[in-house]
């Protein structure tokens, strides 16, 4: 009797319905290891929490799918979830009711223009005024710019309406502002790449209408790029088989998980030398479930978090997969009054404003 019941024990154990968990289940831990430890120096499990949301959401299905059967499989799917809440929580925003505040307001916005070109670099002139125009009529206060072509039209039309704006010695970081600018710098990264070398920072004063003046410290930052692109993958697949393809590619994100985890630590190295208020804002690369977001938020609310609403997508030149990887991260201490993703038809980030009460 006794062997009976435990081979009926392993049976149901790789059902139709605990499979699928199983399956998914080393991936999902992989993800977490990624997404706890630093892929600074081990950077293996780093890719696994990028692509982490396919796991927990094959594991939501078939949770789903077993509640509905009433199948004990269930609690299995329910215990991972639960277990990778801290990894998947920062996924979506559900931030419905409009928060009142009796304070001055400023509103900052970060986007990456993509050099101020569409995504297939046709219409240029057209495109240049189309997109320079567009984040006039948003009106924001401050504008962190990734990508920036200071030759371009649409820059000069920006730099030319806001009365202060800097830029990095690489010429792809500028912050723009209403507020004067009381001084700038650029820190160059240790581990840098061509188009990542730096990061901006700008001290900006801030006039209350109750006269009261204080300074707020922004940081424009872009983090080394995955190199993932959806067209030229799609030729290299064609040209060396999938298997290598695969094998190279994954070797490529380590890689460059790995040196953007040390821009990261420079960058939090250097904001605590900081005695004033710090936001960083800018295009970071990473989601929501990478470690990169796990040890910029243990001392900055994410923006999106506390005042954003649905799933926040910035990114949308990869097969139409919402990410979120241009964040603005804001002291622990600072009032987020709103989060908003604005949609744009020309580059492959959607600029990411945000409505702060700074002080």
């Amino acid at each position: 009797k006794n062997m009976g019941k435990n081979k009926f024990t392993i049976r149901t154990l790789f059902n139709i319905y605990y499979l699928p968990q199983w399956i998914a289940l080393p991936f999902t831990l992989f993800s977490s290891i990624g997404f706890y430890f630093s892929p600074n120096p081990i950077s293996i499990f780093s890719p696994f929490s990028s692509i982490f949301p396919v796991f927990i959401f094959w594991h939501l299905i078939w949770t789903l799918i077993s509640l509905l059967k009433l199948k004990s499989s269930a609690f299995l799917g329910l215990f991972i979830i639960i277990f990778t809440y801290p990894q998947w929580k920062a996924l979506a925003s559900f931030n419905f009711s409009p928060k009142e505040i009796n304070a001055p307001v400023i509103k900052i916005c970060t986007w990456n223009v993509h050099h101020w070109k569409n995504l297939n670099w046709t219409d240029l002139k057209s495109t240049e005024s189309k997109m320079g125009n567009w984040i006039l009529e948003i009106n924001p206060d401050i504008i962190c710019f990734q990508e920036d072509n200071l030759s371009s039209a649409a820059s000069k039309l920006v730099k030319y309406r806001f009365p202060y704006g800097v830029t990095g010695d690489d010429k792809l970081l500028t912050i723009v502002s209403k507020f004067p600018i009381l001084q700038w710098g650029s820190e160059k990264y240790v581990h840098s790449s061509k188009g990542h070398k730096e990061f901006v920072w700008a001290d900006i004063q801030i006039s209350e209408p109750d006269g009261n003046i204080d300074t707020l410290r922004i940081a424009n930052i872009h983090l080394l790029t995955t190199t993932f692109d959806i067209n030229n993958a799609s030729k290299k697949e064609n040209d060396i088989g999938i298997d290598k393809f695969f094998i190279k590619s994954f070797q490529s994100l380590n890689k460059n998980a790995k040196k953007r985890s040390q821009q990261l630590d420079q960058i939090i190295k250097w904001e605590t030398k900081s005695t004033i208020p710090v936001v960083f804002a800018g295009d970071f690369n990473e989601t929501p479930t990478s470690n990169s977001y796990l040890r910029i938020t243990s001392k900055k609310n994410d923006s999106f978090v506390k005042a954003g609403r649905g799933l926040g997508s910035t990114f949308n030149n990869l097969w139409n997969i919402p990410l979120r990887i241009d964040w603005i991260l804001c002291p622990k201490n600072m009032n987020i009054i709103s989060s908003s993703t604005l949609k744009q038809e020309w580059s492959d980030h959607n600029p990411l404003i945000v409505e702060i009460a700074p002080f």
